[in-house]
């Protein structure tokens, strides 16, 4: 029983984004700007898939793909990148549409800069899963503080806030884990890889989130 349940937790990171796009596919959201999310969770799905495949069957695997952490970079920046764009397309913030873009292009130049002549892009990078953090967290406290502000009160279903809210949730835990990651893989790696558990259940927790947002408005039945 007990390898059962090992085995279930190994694959928690592609089984947890299978969740949503199962819901999708039942529920066919309607809104015009859940199509970024979905494609993130199509190429995050591929990624991880890969990346359990390359750690579970490692001795098999091409040398290139013995070390999956490279993936893990290649999530951060996607979850970045795909979250500014829900941002930029969804959420009506005071500031112009183009200061996304020129942060996302700056972004794309930094992150080719800094791998191509100052660190190694197949080792977790702790600087740039934390900088994904904080941008991230940093949107999200906007747009919550704007939502308060507001003189309206939404009453309807909102299934961007929804997604939001887990974004918020997923980045704010694992704050910590990123920035610390790399000194805790130096210094002490089972304690590492235990606190990556924490990163996953998370990440369930994340997809749990966009899985509702899909569902929509919950339907009662009075009798």
């Amino acid at each position: 029983m007990e390898s059962i349940f090992k085995q279930i937790y190994n694959w928690i990171e592609v089984w947890s984004i299978v969740i949503p796009l199962l819901v999708l596919v039942i529920k066919k959201p309607k809104e015009k700007y859940l199509n970024i999310v979905v494609i993130y969770l199509i190429i995050t799905l591929s990624i991880n898939l890969l990346s359990d495949i390359s750690w579970l069957y490692k001795k098999n695997m091409p040398l290139f793909l013995q070390d999956n952490n490279f993936l893990y970079n290649i999530n951060s920046i996607c979850r970045l990148f795909f979250f500014m764009l829900f941002f930029k397309n969804v959420i009506r913030f005071d500031i112009s549409k183009s200061k996304f873009d020129y942060f996302l292009i700056a972004y794309i130049i930094l992150c080719v800069l800094y791998f191509s002549f100052i660190s190694n892009f197949f080792k977790l990078n702790s600087y740039l899963h934390t900088f994904e953090s904080v941008s991230l967290l940093t949107v999200c406290i906007i747009y919550f503080i704007k939502l308060i502000k507001s003189d309206e009160i939404f009453l309807s279903f909102d299934p961007y806030l929804i997604i939001v809210a887990g974004l918020s949730i997923y980045e704010s835990v694992n704050f910590f884990l990123f920035l610390f990651f790399d000194y805790l893989m130096d210094n002490d790696r089972i304690f590492a890889a235990s606190l990556w558990k924490v990163h996953n259940a998370v990440f369930l927790v994340f997809c749990i989130f966009i899985a509702r947002a899909f569902y929509g408005r919950l339907r009662y039945h009075y009798t």
